[in-house]
Formats: structure tokens, sequence, C-alpha cells
């Protein structure tokens, strides 16, 4: 699954004002899954809503968070945890501001069982 980010020239931005698109969608057992490696460049779009739907669940839970990338120190770090989840349900989480030039997403399980979700967002001009 690719992570490119579609750019827009100013006039769309103007008229959008958002983007939506699926970052993850998928069956996660007890490997953890990122996308480090094919980070999601977020533009001129500095606040996002996040969406985590998970509609099956087996095994015992489940840790997502989103993270930015610190370009001079060449680290991530945490900007959005979603609680963490025990069973099948839905969170959002939203972030005001200082989305960074670079997002990913981490998917932690733990123990085996597999775990079916969606991971979101909807990112926006402040």
């Amino acid at each position: 699954m690719g992570a490119k980010m579609f750019l827009f020239n100013m006039t769309e931005l103007l008229k959008y004002r958002n983007v939506s698109r699926e970052l993850y969608s998928g069956t996660v057992n007890a490997t953890e899954i990122d996308n480090k490696d094919d980070v999601i460049d977020v533009g001129p779009f500095k606040e996002a809503t996040f969406f985590l739907d998970c509609s099956a669940f087996v095994g015992t839970t489940l840790d997502v968070s989103i993270l930015t990338k610190d370009p001079a120190a060449d680290k991530w770090h945490e900007i959005a945890a979603f609680t963490q989840l025990s069973a099948a349900g839905n969170e959002m989480k939203a972030v005001a501001a200082n989305l960074g030039d670079k997002i990913a997403y981490v998917i932690t399980p733990v123990g085996a069982g597999d775990k079916t979700l969606t991971l979101s967002a909807n990112f926006k001009i402040m």
C-alpha cells in the first residue's frame, strides 16, 4: 500500500480545505506493523483527525499510535495514541496543530489472534 499524499495547488486547497485517506486496512496478528519506511508526507496540512475501526478482535490487546518525524534529529515522536484495544470497537483522535511534515503509524499487537482494522485520517489546513 503506497503512502503518498497528493499535492494540491492553492485553489484546490481553498476549495477543499481537507483530504481524507485510508492509512491502513487489514488483519494484524502477532507482528508489529508500521509504515516508517513509506511515510506519509502531509504537505500543507497541519492538523488531522485520526479514526481507528476494529471490526474483529481475537487475542489479548492492540496498541495503535501516530508518530511525527523530527527531521533534525531523525527521530520519531508520538503525537496521538489510541486507547489500548482489548475488543472490537472504534475511536477518534484529533491532533489540533503541529502535525509535522511526515507522519507514520505503529500497530502493536500483544499476543496471537487476528484483529481486523482500518486506520484512516482527515487532514486539514489550520
